[in-house]
Formats: C-alpha cells, structure tokens, sequence
C-alpha cells in the first residue's frame, strides 16, 4: 500500500463523483491543492474537462492532473450489499483502488459515509491488529484544535476497541497536529470515576494505564471545546450526536451573529467598521467549512471523508488533510503504534 509512504508530492485520488455539490465544487476545490499534490480526478471525462477548463481560465496551475474515467456513482442510502457486489465503475471504487493498486496515496471522497467505510475495508483491508478502523475528525476549540473519534462508523465498542481508538487518535494528534504528548479523554456522561456503563470504566482503565499518551479522565460534553483534552474518545453512537450537535450551534451561532447586524443605526454601524477585522476573523472561526474533512482511520491507506454539501473551501479542506496525513506518513506510524 502506498498510504505509508512519506512522498514530497502526494498523489491523491478525488472522487469528483461523491457527495451532492457536484463536480464545480469537488474539481474546483482539489485544484486549490495543486501546488502541493499532484491529482488523479476520478470520474466523468466530459464533465471533468468542463470543469477543468473553467479552473484552468484562473491562471498557471503547479502539479499533475491525471483524468480516471469513472461512470457511475453511488447514490445515499444504497444497500451495502449492492455497493459490494456491483457498481464496479462507480466513481468512489475506482478512487480507491487508485490507493490500492499503488497509482495514488490516498482518497478523498464527499460520497456517502457507509458506503466508503465499506469499499475502503474491503479494498484497502485494516491495518494489521486494528479490529475497527474509525472516523476521525479534527475539532476547533479555545486552545485550538481536538480529535474526536469514533464519529459513527462503530455504534456500539467495547473497551478493548475504545483503547484502539485512543492510540489511533493520538497519533493521529502527534502526526498532523504536532502535538507531542497527547492529552486523551473518554466522553461519558460524568467525571465521576463511577459514572457511565461498564465498557466505558473498563476503557477507563486501560486508557490509564497505557504509557504512549497521558490520559485525563472523563469528559462531558459541555466541556468539550474548553481545552481540556487533545483527543476525545466515545462510540460511534454518542460521537455522531455530539458531532451533529456542534454542527447544529456552530449553524445558530452564525444566524445569531448576522442577525445582530442587521438594523443598526449610524452610530453602531461606524463602531461595526472599527472591529470589522476582528469581526471578519469571528466568523471565519465559526465557519465549519475550515474544519471540513474526517479521516478514516485504521485503514491500509489514507481515506478522507468530506461533507457530501461542502463548498469549494471545505473540500479543499478535506483534500488537505489527505495531503498532511501522506506528508506526514500517518499509516505507517499508525501501523507502528499497533506494534508498540
């Protein structure tokens, strides 16, 4: 597998097919990383040169864009049965097996999420030892950025799995966020040693235990973007909630903010342009679209998952966490980590 090598240009495959933005949005976005990666777009060939044509208008672009032809896509919601046994032209297979017949490092696709985690384990095959691979994703809060993982490929974990989770997050932390010792929580629904089900104290337990991060104990919630932990370990179940719930208050909060500019008067409008730096800078941190991109991680391979309604900036976004990750050859210290 190419996933775990460190390459100076990463070689990633775009399912420009995936997701409901379309191939404006998915081809416009790679292209932003074309001076860091080169690209193998996967999908229709006419509707690839389209696009590319338009992007190609903007100016001089740096890096290669090999086309893959590929002319079906999965739609949402497929049974798993189908997405296995047929559609073997759909867009979403063949970039993975782009990564998997070594022609690329990784994949990123906005296509749907069990449909990819699916593909990417039978494709790509978990890493040795890992009994789950996971969704992971980077989160924005007051000290900067958190991993989360399990964000739904896995509804229900035991301990043992949770543990894995943590030593995946955490290198996954020391890797892409250069975070030396990683600070790892369980989320549960107290900090109390005593709350929470059985598999959640007995991950506890072994999280305590395991000299290769510093565990901190339970998190809540409510404390999540406070600092307090660098990596963040739940279910799938409980890890989706969360992750559509910040979703949800990141949306309000920027309905709140606009709608407390409008109808200002003279005066404040003067006071809004003095802190319009500030103002602009609040906004952009609330905007998930520069936290867009989730990683399947525990795979033979990189795979990043983008929203499937991402604009330009958050597939972008997506595919450049698909560059870090290979730049930073995280499958291979992944793979190592398991050993250790």
């Amino acid at each position: 597998m190419t996933g775990s090598r460190t390459l100076a240009r990463p070689r990633i495959a775009i399912d420009v097919m995936g997701g409901d933005q379309g191939a404006a949005v998915t081809v416009a976005g790679a292209f932003d990383l074309l001076e860091r990666a080169d690209l193998r777009l996967v999908g229709d060939p006419a509707v690839i040169a389209a696009e590319r044509q338009r992007i190609d208008a903007y100016g001089p672009q740096h890096g290669s864009v090999i086309v893959v032809p590929a002319f079906e896509r999965l739609l949402p919601g497929e049974p798993l049965n189908d997405v296995l046994r047929h559609k073997p032209d759909a867009s979403m297979r063949r970039a993975l097996e782009e990564v998997a017949q070594g022609r690329a490092d990784a994949v990123v696709s906005a296509g749907d999420t069990a449909a990819l985690m699916a593909l990417a384990r039978r494709l790509l095959k978990p890493l040795p030892d890992v009994h789950r691979p996971a969704i992971c994703k980077a989160m924005q809060g007051v000290a900067g950025p958190f991993w989360m993982l399990d964000l739904g490929a896995n509804l229900a974990c035991t301990a043992d799995e949770l543990h894995q989770f943590a030593r995946m997050g955490a290198e996954l932390a020391r890797a892409v966020g250069c975070v030396a010792t990683p600070r790892v929580a369980l989320l549960n629904i107290g900090t109390e040693p005593t709350k929470g089900p059985p598999h959640i104290r007995a991950a506890a337990e072994r999280l305590n235990s395991d000299p290769s991060f510093t565990y901190v104990g339970f998190i809540e919630a409510n404390r999540l973007f406070r600092g307090e932990a660098d990596v963040v370990v739940t279910d799938g179940f409980a890890g989706n909630v969360a992750l559509k719930a910040m979703e949800g208050a990141a949306w309000m909060a920027g309905q709140l903010l606009r709608r407390s500019f409008e109808g200002l008067g003279l005066i404040e409008q003067a006071g809004l342009a003095l802190a319009r730096t500030r103002i602009t800078s609040l906004r952009r941190d609330l905007n998930p679209e520069r936290y867009n991109g989730a990683s399947l991680v525990g795979l033979s391979g990189v795979v990043v998952k983008s929203h499937g309604g991402a604009d330009q900036e958050g597939f972008a976004s997506a595919v450049e966490e698909a560059v870090r990750e290979v730049e930073t050859g995280l499958v291979a210290r992944l793979r190592q980590g398991q050993r250790g």
